[in-house]
């Protein structure tokens, strides 16, 4: 944004403003990424560009597809300033609005994908994006506008028309989420402050093996596992961890095997670059019981990591320069055994070191945690955060690259 004069130009600015929805009523129950992307907003609208933005609700099927109206309001009011919405996308109200636009003018037109195409077209297919621009609302939407900016980290991952479109018919720019999303990510990976680590845990362990092989080709120094990613390594490394903890894994991990087999060729490679808990807490008919890994009770499951475990971790979190948190390191919804993951999240939280954050649950368990105001950045992106950070194309990254090549000044 900062490389164009955006004043008196149409711009098309998609933003993620997701949100969390009573069904009952309509109404807003959380407006976080609402005042993220108010500020890229705020500032396109003060530097007089006129704004036509494209945002997205839920998905067909669910109780919160609802049109982005009460969104609108909301902004409204963060930035002190009207953002009309339109309940059009590419229809004729939909342009008239944006022929009467004048600068520094708002408008938000309705839920993108309300277009069925939003929803079908959006496949990566043949390394380019002819479906997506070749959509209905591209088609429409481009001849009334000079730039396309992308704010929406958070669908990043995804390849669909309003995120990949319009960027062979116009310039694609970078918005201030998304910017601030990759400079810290991309630096927090390889070439934030050393030494650099990791702390994967959580229960999406197939993601976090992938992540732990893109961070430790990427030079990060340490992995730190909790949870069911350390349950995974645990058995990489010849430990028995008994059988509920097993069967988990053999359930709820899609391709277990071929997840094991990695963790097994990364501790092959990088066996003291990956820490494992060498104590655990089991789950004997409720209570927390410590007991340390090297031999195992058969019949329990592995709810958190041990004391032991957790005073290592600390020590090494305290020594270090960049951290990248993503997972709990138990089954911290019970409070029997939350201890491993308040405590790590504790320590993150009041390191003077660059602390980044993974989006999705480990966002709102430090938020919850009332832990979030100690991180350098958290954020804004479940999905597109794992796709990041295990080193995936994501397309609308990649449109935005090669938009840049195309009109690069």
């Amino acid at each position: 944004m900062d490389d164009y004069d955006l004043s008196g130009q149409n711009v098309i600015l998609r933003i993620d403003i997701n949100s969390s929805i009573n069904p009952e009523n309509g109404d807003l129950l959380d407006d976080t990424r609402i005042k993220r992307h108010s500020a890229t907003v705020k500032e396109l609208s003060d530097n007089n560009a006129r704004v036509i933005v494209l945002a997205h609700q839920s998905r067909p099927g669910k109780l919160d597809f609802v049109n982005l109206e009460n969104h609108g309001k909301r902004m409204s009011q963060i930035i002190n300033k009207e953002v009309k919405f339109v309940d059009d996308l590419y229809g004729d109200k939909a342009i008239k609005e944006i022929s009467n636009l004048k600068n520094g003018d708002i408008i938000l037109l309705d839920n993108v994908r309300f277009d069925k195409e939003e929803i079908e077209l959006s496949q990566f297919t043949d390394n380019n994006f002819k479906l997506q621009k070749n959509s209905g609302m591209v088609k429409k939407l481009s001849p009334h506008a000079s730039y396309f900016i992308n704010d929406a980290f958070a669908a990043s991952h995804r390849c669909q028309p309003s995120l990949v479109g319009f960027t062979e018919n116009m310039p694609a720019l970078a918005g201030r989420v998304m910017q601030r999303e990759l400079d810290f990510l991309g630096k927090a990976i390889s070439s934030g402050p050393t030494p650099r680590i990791a702390v994967l845990g959580g229960s999406k362990a197939a993601d976090s093996v992938a992540i732990a092989e893109n961070f430790l080709e990427k030079g990060v120094e340490r992995i730190l596992t909790g949870g069911v990613v350390a349950n995974i390594f645990l058995i990489a490394s010849g430990v028995d961890i008994g059988k509920p903890s097993t069967e988990f894994i053999q359930k709820q991990i899609p391709d277990h095997n071929n997840v094991i087999d990695l963790a097994k060729k990364l501790l092959d490679k990088y066996e003291e670059r990956i820490q494992l808990p060498t104590d655990v807490a089991l789950n004997i008919d409720g209570k927390r019981n410590g007991t340390n890994v090297d031999n195992l009770p058969k019949n329990y499951s592995l709810f958190d990591i041990g004391i032991d475990t957790l005073v290592n971790y600390i020590s090494i979190i305290e020594k270090a320069g960049t951290i990248i948190a993503n997972g709990p390191m138990g089954v911290f919804e019970d409070s029997e055994f939350a201890t491993g993951t308040n405590e790590i999240f504790s320590a993150i939280s009041k390191s003077k070191g660059m602390t980044v954050v993974g989006g999705g649950e480990t966002a709102m368990a430090f938020n919850q945690m009332g832990l979030a105001n100690g991180i350098k950045h958290i954020s804004t992106g479940g999905g597109a955060c794992i796709s990041f950070m295990s080193g995936e194309t994501m397309p609308a990254l990649e449109a935005m690259r090669r938009s840049k090549n195309l009109f690069s000044k």
